[in-house]
Order: structure tokens, then C-alpha cells, then sequence
């Protein structure tokens, strides 16, 4: 038996007969690189006791998803009943396989090269998981094809729909560590969740998401579990308000963010050497299919981890570009840009542009301009931030992203959605809303977007079973989730170095 000691969930404990791949897994050098990679990546600017990594994380998930797995083979009439329910037993060692290695992928200061590079971490992952490395050669030792079917569940494509759902859902094994393991470590304790009852209320159940089909559903008992389903929501809630949208982890994210960008500028022109890892990995921010393109340098992807980045960082500060070197500086520093709250109801794409370049030209007034004299360009001035700009997709949290279909016991299906319309909202890292003659606005609109590849589990509802097994989501079975899901966290900010920041938000005061 193998023992290990966690401040989340004290004794995790993996059979050496039965489960000896998880083990073997876990002293890859693939998965000992997340030794390296902080959980929350740059919280500790807010949390200082954030420090925890995606390791502990990593196990604490596999962990979880052998006690959500043994439970749920322990309802054997729930079991049979559900559409693959049998498969369970015989996928068992599979499911913990993913979940351990369901974010082995990760690179360093958690989403925030994702941005820079769109290549999302899911990706990598996969490609980590069959691409010939000591994690593929462990797992085709154990089975052939092993190697894909991991891959298949991380991207949500097995055809065991129960295993899926148990890693990547609105209610699965991956939230319930990260909420549990965030709220100790970062001393919020929103996430502070009743584990056992959770797991003593989780049950198999059907429903019809379309006519002439059945689906296994994962979910929770109707009657004992709705109390934890709502606290599961609600500590979610809390948690993104608190800790993962805190302000000022979101500045330092978006300082980040375009310290990057700004770093692979340089390097297309010439004036940055960066080290080889780093600029191969940057670079595939200007390649057509990034993420097809990822595969080539994988080897150089897994050696960069928090601390490879930051010593660049440091090493930048001396740089003679003043966006690299100020940017560096402040960054380690902890002088952080400061937020400032969009107008109620957004602003128009043109005025956005016109506060990008004006935010450029005050700094330049306060000693901060280009070589040639000129502003720093404008995205590197101000930065928007709404919820089409966060790494986090909710769809009963945030405006962001598709709502959940609304499928009832009877099998009718209602999906609604609720996304940003675009427009300024819509700009990726570094990109500054061109003046337009419309009146898009940097606001959560209403028209219908699919999210994107990596966030499909958010098109996931959380479901109740009811007694003959059938799935009711949340909403329809709670009023206090419809009305969560009804007001939505509203998320719109702009953010400017600190010697500007009284300049600016007068003038955004102005505009309201």
C-alpha cells in the first residue's frame, strides 16, 4: 500500500496490487515536473499561503475519483439501470489514471501563457499522455491503448459518458479538490466543503437529452443531496468572487499576460534572446494551427516550469525596451496595475480605443515612453478585463459561456445562453479594440457563442436524481440556484499602472 500524507484529505492511500499505475504514473518525470507548477499561479499576490502545486492537486483528484468511483459501484440496482453503468467496475483503473493526469499539461503561471500562445492546457496534456513519453510507455506497459483511452476521457470523448462526466462536469472530482485544497491553502474558507456527505449522496441516473436516446447521468440523490449540491455552488461562487477573480491576481495575470506578448514581440524582431525553450514555445503564438504545431516541441515544453519563467523575468529587468523592463520590474516588485470599474452597461468600441491610447499618452507624461519618445503602445497601457477575458468559464456563475440544457425528468430539453456579444469584450491578450462605427460594447450581452474547445465541460449541468433515477438539473430543483443562475457575477474592469490611476478614473467617471 502506498501512503500519502495530505493537508486536504489526510491519508491517500493507493493498493500496490491493484492501483500500483497510479504510483508508477506519479514518479514520472512528466508528472514530477508539477512539483514545479503552482496551482493557483500568481494568487500569492493575494494569498500568500497559495503556494500549493499542481502535484498535490493532481493526486488529490485521483484520490477522489476512487472514492466517487467505489460509491457509485456500491448502488448496484443505480448501476445496472444507467446506460454503461456496468462499465464502471472494469473502467475503474482508467478513470484514476485521467484524473491523475488530467492537468499534467499545465505550463507555468497557470493559464496565463495559454493566453499568449492558444494552445490550451488540455492539449499538452494529451499530447503528454501519448506522445512517446515515460507517462505513454507506463501506460501501454499496463495496457495497449491504455495511452488513448486516458487521452479519450481527458478530452471527453470516451464513450464511458460516466467516467467523462466524474472528471470534467459542473460537480466532479476535479472542482471538488481544487475548491477544497484552494479554500485551505489560501485561507478562504468558502470552498470549506461536507465531502462525506457529497460522496454519500452521489448517484447514477438517466436522461434524454434528445428523442430515441438515454444517457447515464452523475449526480447527486434528489432528496439527501440538494443542500451540498446548492453549498457546492455556492461555495463556487464565493470562490471565484474572492480568490480566483480577485482583483489583484487578475492584474498581476494580465501583467503577465503581456510581459509575454511583449517578449515574443521582441524576439520576431530581433532585439530579445530568450531562452530556448521559452521562445520555442512563444513562438507558437504565430503559427496557423498552434496547437498541431505544439507537438514538435514538446521536449522543450516540458522542461519550462515557474521557476524557468521567472528567472526570465528577472533577467528582463535590465532590459533596454522600456515595456519589457518596466513591465519585469513591477511585476516583481509587486507593483501591480490597479482596477478600475467599466461604466455600468459597457463602453463603445471606439471610446475603448481612445482610452488605450490615451492612458499610453499620460504615462508618457510621467516618464514612461517608447525609445523613440513616443507612447508605449496603447495594450500595454491599460488593460480590459471582462468575462470573455478570464481563464474561468461558468455558465451558472458568470455571463460567459453557455447555460446548461435544462433537461427535466420527463426528458424535455431548454437550452438558453447567455454570452458576450463581442465587440471590445471580445479581444484576446494584447489586442486593443479597433475604432469601429458600430456600438459594440465591452459588456455580457445576450446573443447565443458556443465556449471554447477547453471549456465544453461547461455546457455540463449539475444534476439530481430522483427516486426512479431520473436527472433533474439543479435549477429546476432548486430556487435558490435559479436566482444565482438568473443574477450572475457581472465582471467588467480596466486596469492602468498606479501613476495614472487617479487620472483615469476621473475621466472614466466622466463618461458614465
Amino acid at each position: 500500500m502506498k501512503t500519502i500524507r495530505d493537508p486536504v484529505h489526510n491519508l491517500i492511500q493507493f493498493d500496490l496490487k491493484t492501483e500500483g499505475l497510479i504510483v508508477r504514473l506519479i514518479d514520472t518525470p512528466e508528472f514530477q515536473r508539477l512539483h514545479h507548477i503552482r496551482q493557483l499561479g500568481l494568487s500569492f499576490f493575494t494569498y500568500p499561503g497559495a503556494t500549493h502545486t499542481r502535484f498535490s492537486h493532481s493526486i488529490g483528484v485521483a484520490h477522489l475519483m476512487k472514492r466517487f468511483v467505489d460509491r457509485l459501484l456500491a448502488d448496484e440496482g443505480a448501476r445496472r439501470a444507467a446506460p454503461g453503468g456496468e462499465r464502471l467496475k472494469e473502467d475503474r483503473l482508467l478513470a484514476m489514471a485521467a484524473a491523475l493526469l488530467h492537468d499534467i499539461g499545465h505550463g507555468p503561471l497557470s493559464h496565463a501563457i495559454e493566453a499568449v500562445t492558444g494552445v490550451h492546457h488540455e492539449a499538452w496534456s494529451r499530447l503528454i499522455v501519448t506522445g512517446g513519453t515515460a507517462v505513454t510507455r507506463v501506460l501501454e506497459a499496463e495496457r495497449p491503448g491504455l495511452a488513448r483511452e486516458v487521452s479519450d476521457v481527458i478530452g471527453r470523448s470516451h464513450a464511458n459518458r460516466a467516467i467523462v462526466k466524474l472528471l470534467s462536469s459542473q460537480l466532479d472530482v476535479d472542482r471538488t479538490d481544487y475548491l477544497l485544497r484552494d479554500a485551505h491553502m489560501t485561507g478562504a474558507r468558502y470552498g470549506a466543503l461536507d465531502l462525506e456527505w457529497l460522496i454519500h449522496s452521489l448517484r447514477l441516473g438517466v436522461s434524454v437529452p434528445r428523442e430515441g436516446s438515454v444517457e447515464a447521468e452523475v449526480g447527486l440523490d434528489l432528496e439527501k443531496g440538494l443542500s451540498i449540491a446548492e453549498d457546492f455552488m455556492m461555495a463556487r461562487f464565493y470562490m471565484y468572487r474572492h480568490v480566483y477573480l480577485h482583483k489583484t491576481t487578475r492584474a498581476a495575470e494580465l501583467m503577465v499576460q503581456h510581459l509575454l506578448l511583449r517578449a515574443a514581440e521582441l524576439a520576431e524582431a530581433g532585439a530579445l534572446t530568450l531562452p530556448p525553450a521559452l521562445g520555442a514555445v512563444l513562438a507558437l503564438r504565430s503559427r496557423r494551427d498552434p496547437e498541431q504545431a505544439a507537438e514538435a516541441i514538446l521536449g522543450a515544453f516540458l522542461t519550462l516550469t515557474d521557476a524557468t519563467v521567472w528567472s526570465a523575468f528577472f533577467d528582463w529587468q535590465e532590459h533596454p525596451d522600456p515595456v519589457l523592463r518596466t513591465l519585469s520590474r513591477r511585476l516583481i516588485a509587486r507593483d501591480l496595475y490597479k482596477a478600475l470599474p467599466l461604466p455600468e452597461g459597457g463602453l463603445p468600441t471606439d471610446r475603448l480605443y481612445e482610452l488605450h491610447e490615451e492612458a499610453a499618452e499620460r504615462l508618457r507624461a510621467h516618464g514612461l515612453a517608447g525609445l523613440d519618445g513616443r507612447p508605449i503602445p496603447g495594450r500595454y497601457a491599460l488593460f480590459l478585463d471582462t468575462e470573455e477575458t478570464i481563464p474561468y468559464k461558468d455558465p451558472y456563475l458568470l455571463p460567459a459561456g453557455r447555460r446548461p440544457a435544462e433537461t427535466t425528468a420527463g426528458g424535455g430539453s431548454d437550452k438558453e445562453s447567455g454570452a458576450p456579444a463581442g465587440g471590445a469584450g471580445g479581444t484576446g491578450v494584447g489586442e486593443v479594440p479597433a475604432p469601429a462605427k458600430d456600438d459594440a460594447r465591452a459588456r455580457g450581452g445576450e446573443s447565443a457563442a458556443a465556449p471554447a474547445d477547453g471549456d465544453a465541460e461547461s455546457t455540463v449541468a449539475v444534476w439530481m436524481i430522483d427516486r426512479e433515477g431520473r436527472a433533474v438539473e439543479l435549477s429546476r430543483a432548486s430556487e435558490l440556484i435559479r436566482f444565482l443562475r438568473e443574477h450572475r457575477h457581472a465582471y467588467r474592469r480596466v486596469y492602468v499602472p498606479r501613476e495614472i490611476r487617479e487620472e483615469m478614473a476621473a475621466r472614466l467617471r466622466a463618461l458614465r
